[in-house]
């Protein structure tokens, strides 16, 4: 499932009817694979000439947000299942100019720590800190804003919410954080996308084998995801840990284990492809191997027989 798409069912599941999509590079190309109404949820676009930075597109989106109304923001690179209908009633109740929401990581320096008090009231942003524990919290890049929070970014230059205007706010005691048990995963970094995918895709109920595998000759090992109009070839093999986008097709014999393949790649007949991420449109030659922890960018060939070297990476 597009990372738009899952989020707005998420922000759907909150009570969110309406988003607004923030961008710059390759706004136009977003608009069309996007288009205005994604999971029952409406779309708008905020498009920056030039970047603003965290804050700055949400002064520059002023004029679609309600003046009324507290309105969620969110960095469009994270998964999670943070209950922001709760998180909303905690903002509305302690009258908070903004709330954000934490969550515990083993190691918070990637991050930088945010320490609360008992209440929850946010009272320090620590960057960089050097002494780990279990209780360390991070900004989840999830927040609850005030309309009133608009008056504070100034217009016409890049703005960080982080630096500049969470500050303020901790100085007088307006913002509060809410606290997240649930999965939470940062997918910017290639790591964290392929952890994400393996461990929810672990999270599915376990399924018996398919009802037609054996008749069509191919076989799926569980936890594994298929996308809509998938193909597979007799004696194809997939999975364990095996997500195939929609479109993807599989030829006879060949074998994808723990990979992330995207929409409309074909894999030829005989190609074995292991621990690796593969994007989309991308054509894998016959009897190719592609070696463990590799990633191939998009809308590559990769010629009949080739040998991808484990750890490699393919852009061009």
């Amino acid at each position: 499932m597009p990372l738009v798409e899952s989020m707005a069912r998420w922000l759907s599941s909150g009570g969110v009817n309406q988003i607004i999509l923030a961008v710059n590079h390759l706004s136009d190309k977003l608009k069309v694979e996007v288009g205005h109404r994604v999971a029952g949820v409406t779309v708008e676009f905020s498009v920056e000439e030039t970047p603003l930075g965290t804050a700055g597109p949400i002064r520059l989106a002023s004029n679609l947000l309600s003046r009324d109304e507290p309105f969620f923001v969110t960095n469009g690179d994270i998964v999670s299942n943070i209950d922001i209908r709760r998180m909303l009633v905690m903002h509305e109740e302690t009258r908070a100019n903004a709330t954000i929401a934490l969550v515990s990581v083993p190691d918070p320096s990637p991050y930088g720590s945010v320490l609360t008090d008992a209440d929850g009231t946010v009272k320090n942003f620590e960057e960089k800190p050097t002494v780990h524990s279990a209780a360390s919290h991070v900004n989840a890049g999830v927040y609850v804003l005030s309309p009133r929070i608009v008056d504070f970014i100034p217009e016409g230059r890049p703005v960080s919410l982080e630096n500049e205007v969470f500050p303020k706010l901790v100085r007088n005691g307006r913002m509060q954080g809410w606290t997240h048990d649930g999965f939470w995963y940062d997918i910017g970094r290639l790591s964290e996308y392929v952890r994400a995918n393996r461990e929810l895709l672990e999270k599915q109920e376990p399924k018996t084998r398919d009802s037609d595998a054996a008749e069509n000759g191919w076989e799926i090992l569980r936890p594994s995801y298929l996308g809509t109009r998938t193909r597979l070839g007799v004696g194809a093999r997939v999975g364990p840990l095996s997500i195939l986008s929609d479109n993807v097709s599989v030829g006879d014999e060949a074998i994808v284990r723990n990979s992330i393949i995207f929409e409309e790649t074909s894999i030829g007949e005989r190609a074995t492809i292991e621990d690796s991420v593969i994007g989309e449109r991308v054509i894998i030659g016959s009897g190719s191997k592609i070696g463990h922890g590799s990633i191939i960018a998009g809308q590559l060939v990769i010629p009949r027989g080739s040998v991808v070297s484990p750890n490699s990476t393919i852009l061009y």
